[in-house]
């Protein structure tokens, strides 16, 4: 994580990639709940956020160790898009993702 980025900047960062994946079914609740989920808190050097994604249900662990979750098609199509898609926004990640899951 970079240790200069503000939570507001890695909540609209996130929020930013989700939205023209959400484009055909806006639900801008789940985007909403997201903000939520981030207390306005600076991030530290070594914070972390955890995801797990079950079909229609994200849940969130955010960097104070706080715990939440969305309950939202759209919103973890969306973010499974972001991350795993055709366009994902880390290739590196992606492709570390995939290289591991044999391994599993």
């Amino acid at each position: 994580m970079n240790r200069n980025l503000s939570v507001d900047k890695y909540t609209s960062a996130i929020i930013e990639a989700l939205e023209p994946r959400m484009a055909d079914n806006p639900d801008l609740s789940s985007l909403e709940e997201f903000k939520k989920l981030n207390p306005k808190v600076d991030l530290v050097d070594g914070a972390e956020m955890e995801m797990t994604i079950r079909g229609d249900v994200m849940l969130y662990k955010n960097a104070t160790g706080g715990l939440g979750q969305i309950r939202s098609l759209d919103f973890t199509t969306a973010m499974c898009d972001v991350f795993y898609g055709e366009e994902a926004v880390s290739p590196t990640h992606l492709k570390s993702v995939v290289g591991g899951v044999p391994n599993l």
